[in-house]
C-alpha cells in the first residue's frame, strides 16, 4: 500500500506525536509499504499552541499533501489531530482517498490548557467542542489512542464499527534498546516531554517544592526539545525554584543520558483522553515513575509506578520522597515497568491492527476512487 502519514506540526520533533508517526513511518515501510510523512517540516517547532501564524502552514499543508498524493499515487491518508484531519479531509474528498483519523486528544479537553485568562479558555473549550464533535466523524475510519478519546468520539457521532481504541504500546526503538545500567541516581527526578500548557507543570514545580523541604538536596530536570525557547521563557520569568533546570536537548541520545541518570521519572499530566508517549519512555528506562492518575496510561499503581489522585500536591511529593529515599523500592518499580513494556510482539500488534483498517477503508472505497495524475 502507498500511505499518506499527515500531521500538522513540526518533524521531526521530540514530541509526542512526532514520535508516535516516526515510528508508524518505520514499522509499516518495515512491512513493505511505500510511506510519505506529509508534516509542516521543521518550521513552526517552537510554535504549538494555536497562533495565526499556523494558518499559512496548515494551507501550505493541504497544497504538499496534494501534490504527495498525485505524485505517489496515495492509496490512504493517515492523518494525526485535527489540523492534519482537515487538510486530509480536503484532499480526500477532491481525491477520493479514504481518511483514518489517529486522534491523540480531545480538542475540549486540551485546548484550554494553552490559555491562563478564563475567557480565552472558555473560548477554546468551546472551539475544541465544536471541532471534536465535527471533525473525526467525517473521516472513513478513527483510530483513539485511549478509551477515554474513544468515549469522546463516539459521543460526537463516530459509529462503534468506525473507531477502533489502539494504544500505542511496545514502541520499538525505545523498549528495543537496552536499559542503562542501574545508577543510583541520587535524590535526581526527570520529566521528559514538552512544556506546553497541558502537561501540568506549574503543579509540577510546585509539587518540587515540597518535595525540597523534606529532601533539601533533591533535585528536578525539566528535559524538553531544543527549540522549545519560548515556554522555557515563561517558565523561567515565572521562577523555577532552587534546584530546578531546564534542558533543551537536541537529540533522543542525550534524552535518554539524562533520564538513565534520575532516580524517579514524573508525568503531573491530568489531561485523560491523550496517552503520554514519555511514560513508554520512562517505562522502557526501568524507571520509578510517579503519575497523576489522569495520565497514568498503562501504569497500575504500586507495581508499575506511583500513581497519585490528580492535582494534589501532597500525595505527588510523598510519593516521590518516598522513593527517592527507598532505592529497593525504585528497582522493584522499574523492573516491573520495563518488563511490562518488552514484549516484543505489542509493537507488531499495532501495526496489525492498522493494516486492517487500511484494508477496510479500501475495500469500502474502492469503487470510488478517482484517478490522479502523476506529475512528470
Amino acid at each position: 500500500m502507498r500511505v499518506a502519514l499527515v500531521m500538522a506540526g513540526p518533524y521531526p520533533a521530540l514530541r509526542g506525536s512526532q514520535v508516535l508517526v516516526r515510528h508508524l513511518a518505520h514499522g509499516l515501510e518495515a512491512r513493505g509499504h511505500a510511506v510519505h510523512v506529509v508534516t509542516f517540516g521543521r518550521r513552526l517547532a517552537s510554535r504549538p499552541e494555536p497562533c495565526l501564524a499556523r494558518l499559512a502552514l496548515d494551507v501550505a499543508l493541504v497544497a504538499r499533501l496534494w501534490r504527495t498524493v498525485r505524485r505517489h499515487r496515495i492509496d490512504v491518508l493517515h492523518a494525526h489531530n485535527y489540523e492534519g484531519a482537515m487538510a486530509g479531509l480536503i484532499v480526500g474528498r477532491l481525491t477520493g482517498r479514504p481518511l483514518v483519523y489517529h486522534g491523540h486528544s480531545a480538542l475540549a479537553q486540551e485546548l484550554p490548557l494553552y490559555a491562563t485568562r478564563p475567557r480565552t479558555r472558555r473560548v477554546l473549550q468551546r472551539l475544541g467542542a465544536l471541532l471534536d464533535a465535527e471533525i473525526p466523524r467525517r473521516a472513513d475510519f478513527c483510530i483513539a489512542v485511549t478509551d477515554e478519546l474513544g468515549a469522546t468520539l463516539r459521543a460526537s457521532g463516530v459509529t462503534a464499527d468506525g473507531l477502533a481504541c489502539i494504544a500505542p504500546t511496545g514502541v520499538p526503538h525505545e523498549v528495543g534498546r537496552a536499559p542503562a545500567a542501574a545508577a543510583d541516581g541520587g535524590a535526581l527526578v526527570c520529566y521528559a516531554g514538552n512544556l506546553d500548557g497541558y502537561q501540568n507543570l506549574d503543579f509540577l514545580l510546585g509539587t518540587f517544592a515540597r518535595v525540597r523541604a523534606a529532601m533539601p538536596g533533591a533535585r528536578l530536570v525539566l528535559v524538553t526539545h531544543g527549540d522549545a525557547h519560548r515556554r522555557a521563557a515563561r517558565l523561567e520569568a515565572a521562577g523555577l525554584g532552587i534546584g530546578v533546570e531546564i534542558v533543551r536537548a537536541q537529540s533522543y541520545d542525550e534524552v535518554r543520558r539524562r533520564l538513565d541518570a534520575a532516580a524517579v521519572a514524573v508525568c503531573p499530566r491530568t489531561e485523560r483522553s491523550g496517552f503520554p508517549m514519555k511514560l513508554l519512555n520512562y517505562m522502557a528506562a526501568g524507571k520509578a515513575i510517579v503519575a497523576s492518575a489522569g495520565s497514568a496510561k498503562g501504569l497500575t499503581d504500586g507495581h508499575t509506578g506511583c500513581v497519585v489522585p490528580d492535582d494534589d500536591q501532597a500525595a505527588f511529593a510523598a510519593a516521590v520522597v518516598g522513593l527517592l529515599r527507598d532505592g529497593a523500592e525504585r528497582a522493584r518499580l522499574g523492573r516491573a515497568a520495563r518488563r511490562s513494556v518488552e514484549r516484543p510482539d505489542a509493537w507488531e500488534g499495532v501495526l496489525d491492527h492498522i493494516e486492517a483498517i487500511y484494508r477496510r477503508v479500501l475495500a469500502r472505497a474502492e469503487p470510488a476512487l478517482v484517478p490522479v495524475a502523476v506529475s512528470e
